[in-house]
Order: C-alpha cells, then sequence, then structure tokens
C-alpha cells in the first residue's frame, strides 16, 4: 500500500487503452495540473508499438481529474503501430504557452531499430522511400517530389496516408511490409515532435518537427527526458527555457543533452553532452562515439539552482548504482565534471527532481523521487535537501511496493504532487496504474 493517500489517474482499459507508462506532470502558473501519459493501446510495451500521447487536466490541485485527452496519435495498430512516447512538460510563464515534448516512431522502430539520420532534406521537406529505396521528398502542402524535386503523381494526406493518383496506397507512418499497397513510408528512425497549447492545456497544436534543430545526421534514436522542462529565472540567460533529451549514436550508444530556446519555443538548439569531453576511467569520451554501456548517461532532469547553475541529473549505466550528477554555468550548453551522488541510491531507472519554491530563508530546497534500491524498481521514495542538493537529509518512502518512473510537481497550495508507475499484480505487467498523491514539506521532514 502507498504511505500516503494516492489515486490511480490513469489505469488499465481507461478511455479504452490496456496500459498506460511514463509520467509526466507540471503545475501551471494558473494552478492547473497536467499530467502526460503513453496511452500503450494494446499491450505495456516500449515502442514498436501503438503509443498515444495523452493528458488529463486537475484544477483542483489534484483531488478531481477531467477526461483523458488523447493529443497525438499516429497510424497502424498494436505492436505494428506508430508511436508518440515518452511526454515532457513545459511553461513558458512570460507567455503561458505549454510544451510538450515526445518522440515519434513508425511502426516497426524502437530505439534499438532506429536508423541514423534527421529524416528531413535540408529544406524541411520530409523523406520518404519506396520499395526500392528510392529517396521521395514531401512537402507542408501534401506534395511529393522525386529526388530531383520534379512533380510526381503521389500525395500525403494531414495522416500519412498515400495516394498515387487518387488511389490508396499505404501509409507513411506503417511498419514495412504490413499493407500490400505499401508504397512510400518515412524514414526509419526516430523525430523529436512537439505540440503546444496557449489555453492552460485545454487544447493543442498540431506536431512540429524538432530534428531539423537539434538531431544530426550521425544520431539514431533520439528522445524526451522524460518528465518535464524548467524555464530559467536568473542571470542572463533568464527566460530561456530547457528540455533534457537523450540520443544514440551510429553504433547505437547512449548520451544525454539539454535541448534550450532563448526565443519562446520558436527555435530550439541542442547543447552539449556531459559526454562530450568527459574523463572516464582514463578515456576522454564524447557522444558521437562513445562504445560501452558503461558510459551511458540517458534519462534526464534538470533544475535550476539560485546562482542560475543548472544541476543536471542522470540516469546512466556505470555500474555503481547512483543517480549521476554534472553542472552548467552557461544555461544547459556545457557542462562540467560527471560526479555519483552516494546519496541517491538506483536500479538504473528514471527519477525525478524539482526545486521548491525560495521561502526567503536562505534554503534551497530540492525534492527527489526514485526507487530507492540497488537492484529493483520497489521503495518508492522522496528525498528532501535544503542545500541544492548537496545533501539529503529527510526522506520519506511513498510507496513500498513496485514504484517505476515518476514524476514530481509543486502545487499552487505548496504541497508536492507525485505520479508514479506502480505494478498491483505481477502476473501481467499491463497491470500497471499510475498513481497521483500529495504531501507536505512538513511531512517530509517528520
Amino acid at each position: 500500500m502507498p504511505n500516503i493517500e494516492t489515486q490511480a489517474i490513469f489505469y488499465p482499459n481507461l478511455a479504452g487503452s490496456r496500459a498506460y507508462r511514463i509520467p509526466s506532470m507540471i503545475t501551471t502558473s494558473k494552478g492547473t495540473v497536467i499530467v502526460g501519459i503513453d496511452a500503450r493501446i494494446v499491450d505495456q510495451t516500449d515502442n514498436p508499438n501503438q503509443i498515444d500521447a495523452t493528458i488529463r487536466r486537475s484544477e483542483d490541485h489534484g483531488k478531481t481529474w477531467g477526461p483523458v485527452q488523447k493529443l497525438v496519435a499516429f497510424a497502424g495498430e498494436g505492436l505494428d503501430g506508430a508511436a508518440a512516447i515518452d511526454t515532457s512538460l513545459l511553461e513558458d510563464e512570460e507567455t503561458g504557452t505549454i510544451f510538450m515534448l515526445y518522440m515519434h516512431t513508425p511502426g516497426g522502430i524502437g530505439l534499438w531499430a532506429s536508423e541514423p539520420g534527421i529524416g528531413f532534406d535540408s529544406d524541411g521537406r520530409r523523406k520518404l522511400y519506396d520499395q526500392e529505396g528510392n529517396m521521395y521528398l514531401l512537402a507542408e502542402d501534401g506534395e511529393v517530389a522525386d529526388s530531383e524535386g520534379n512533380g510526381t503523381n503521389y500525395t500525403v494526406d494531414e495522416k500519412g496516408y498515400v495516394f498515387k493518383g487518387g488511389e490508396a496506397r499505404g501509409n507513411i507512418y506503417y511498419k514495412k511490409g504490413i499493407d500490400p499497397n505499401e508504397s512510400l513510408l518515412e524514414a526509419r528512425t526516430s523525430f523529436l515532435q512537439m505540440i503546444q497549447s496557449e489555453d492552460d492545456g485545454l487544447t493543442w497544436s498540431k506536431p512540429r518537427e524538432l530534428n531539423l534543430m537539434v538531431k544530426e545526421e550521425w544520431m539514431r534514436f533520439i528522445g524526451s527526458g522524460p518528465g518535464c522542462g524548467i524555464q530559467l529565472m536568473h542571470g542572463e540567460k533568464a527566460g530561456r527555457l530547457v528540455f533534457p533529451i537523450y540520443f544514440s549514436n551510429e553504433a547505437g550508444h547512449l548520451s544525454c543533452a539539454c535541448m534550450y530556446s532563448d526565443d519562446h519555443g520558436a527555435t530550439w538548439q541542442r547543447g552539449e553532452s556531459p559526454n562530450d569531453g568527459r574523463e572516464l576511467d582514463g578515456e576522454v569520451l564524447s557522444a558521437k562515439t562513445i562504445s560501452e554501456g558503461k558510459q551511458y548517461l540517458t534519462e534526464s532532469q534538470v533544475i535550476e539552482l539560485p546562482t542560475g547553475e543548472l544541476k543536471y541529473y542522470l540516469r546512466n549505466h556505470y555500474g555503481l548504482q547512483r543517480t549521476a550528477v554534472t553542472t552548467s554555468t552557461d544555461g544547459g550548453e556545457t557542462w562540467g565534471e560527471v560526479t555519483f551522488d552516494m546519496a541517491l541510491v538506483d536500479p538504473i531507472c528514471q527519477s525525478s527532481v524539482v526545486l521548491y519554491p525560495d521561502q526567503g530563508d536562505g534554503k534551497v530546497r530540492v525534492l527527489f523521487s526514485n526507487p530507492d534500491d540497488e537492484k529493483t524498481r520497489v521503495k518508492g521514495t522522496v528525498r528532501l535537501s535544503e542545500d541544492g542538493g548537496k545533501t539529503w537529509p529527510y526522506r520519506k518512502v511513498v510507496e513500498d511496493g513496485y514504484y517505476g518512473y515518476s514524476c514530481l510537481t509543486v502545487l499552487k497550495n505548496g504541497d508536492i504532487g507525485v505520479l508514479y508507475e506502480r505494478v498491483y499484480d505481477y502476473s501481467d505487467w499491463n497491470n500497471m496504474d499510475i498513481q497521483f498523491g500529495t504531501f507536505t514539506l512538513d511531512w517530509l521532514k517528520s
């Protein structure tokens, strides 16, 4: 049983989805709690799988929740379907715009099968391929040109359906080989995409493509943190929007970085990875060339200290079973030495970290959530630091049993919300729900 009062806000077969995974969450400046989730339609597994980016909203600090809102869904069904996976949320408090970052993959493609490439030409046209491997270019109006730029009688509609001379010829997002009418498919890689809301999460834009801005041709996979991003509040980079992401190189090995925007989300840049120039076991690394699992830095979350310094918390596979940490003094463009916080025990799982608002007493409060066990995703624990993450004197177990991915937020009333994955029946991994609970700083310290 949870050790705080919680409720399942996503659970098997809610709104037509067999399973839900990967929580993200923010509290908006209006006080609305928005939670993002993967609706994994037929099975809880990662992509390749039919996965839809989904949210719920609460306007009363998480006591009650509005309907499930499906925001992004691609063509294809079941384990052959395309995905919108691993959401991350962020509000630009200067404009009120809310951004959701996620990764899209076509049917049959996930982290490990993603091929290198951006998937677009230099003019931003989506690359499509026929069964012989010939390349075509898809313009935003749905017209398709050949690789020389000449017009063709192919068109593609908004949902990816292909027509040749008006006849249906498959869908660009489908898994290769499942449609007898297959003609053109998008690149078999990972696409970082974003949607945004101007009305506190009630309605959302169509997806925008980010690969041209933040992905390199040598990268295969690219995905979000997941969890949440931040807006910088201090120093010369104040106003900057920052989202943690991670990616794989041509050999399939993983590093993380932050992407950032200084123009309210119109354009994005990718900063260096903490793996770039990192010294580890006598070797100087780079994200492009790392070659061993112990060098991986993967899912990550970031906070900004009152000094303007960013502190970056990194899932890793080094083998110490501790969360890695590094800092940036230039808003996430470059990073210092990567160390391991020996207080932050970790079974190699995504974690969540947020800054608690300044209380005017000189204490820099940081909250950290993860499964506090070296081997297994159990004993979900929230820790509190009052010195910017140097020490973690307070901790409470919020869930004794299974505790997977999680996300923290500070509610408008000063309470803390936690959203986490809970398996309640190990006979079937689809028997996972997403629990939301609240607690106070006083409870953490009691």
